[in-house]
């Protein structure tokens, strides 16, 4: 499965803790706020240059400006970040499924994603991901909740690469229902995965 930005800087989150933790329990002395926010800024800092975490790269280099401050509690604002993006998560929408899917594929594959105002609409650009903005004001109902298949219109010779890799995100699953080879115009399908 591929990860959005949020998803890396959770990870980040619950890492940093996670060795925090590890690294205080190895001493029977207590640790102070200062100490502890010195472990937290020796395992953060390297994660700048990491292109693992180059997403995220801002918001790392954020928290390390804030356990800087006189007086911070970078592993309390850690705890706070963790219950926010917990809190987030459950209640995590398919509409907004949808927003973090299009971004991967910006992000990933470099298709940007543009509404139609309808099918017939002509202004289509080759290598750019089109939906019909009906389709997704009817796909989804006011909870957020996708209640009919969202298309997805591409000119592209890499359909069903795109069609692999939102697999592969399992945000979505997503099935092409109708492709031209020759002009290489494809139609995609995306269901709410159970």
């Amino acid at each position: 499965m591929l990860l959005s930005e949020s998803d890396i800087f959770c990870d980040v989150i619950d890492n940093g803790l996670l060795h925090l933790y590890l690294t205080t329990a190895e001493t029977s002395r207590f640790t102070t706020k200062g100490k502890r926010n010195n472990i937290l800024i020796s395992y953060l800092k390297p994660m700048i240059k990491d292109k693992r975490y180059q997403p995220c790269k801002k918001d790392i280099k954020n928290l390390l400006l804030f356990a800087r401050v006189v007086n911070s509690d970078l592993e309390a604002k850690l705890v706070e970040l963790r219950d926010l993006s917990l809190r987030y998560a459950s209640n995590a929408t398919d509409a907004k499924q949808l927003f973090n899917l299009l971004t991967i594929i910006k992000r990933e594959q470099g298709f940007p994603a543009f509404f139609l105002n309808g099918i017939s609409d002509p202004k289509r650009v080759p290598n750019t991901i089109y939906i019909v903005q009906e389709h997704v004001e009817n796909g989804f109902i006011d909870t957020g909740e996708q209640v009919a298949p969202v298309s997805l219109f591409l000119e592209s010779d890499k359909v069903e690469t795109l069609v692999d890799f939102i697999n592969e995100t399992e945000l979505f699953y997503a099935e092409i229902q109708q492709i031209n080879n020759i002009t290489q115009q494809g139609h995609i399908l995306l269901n709410p995965i159970n």
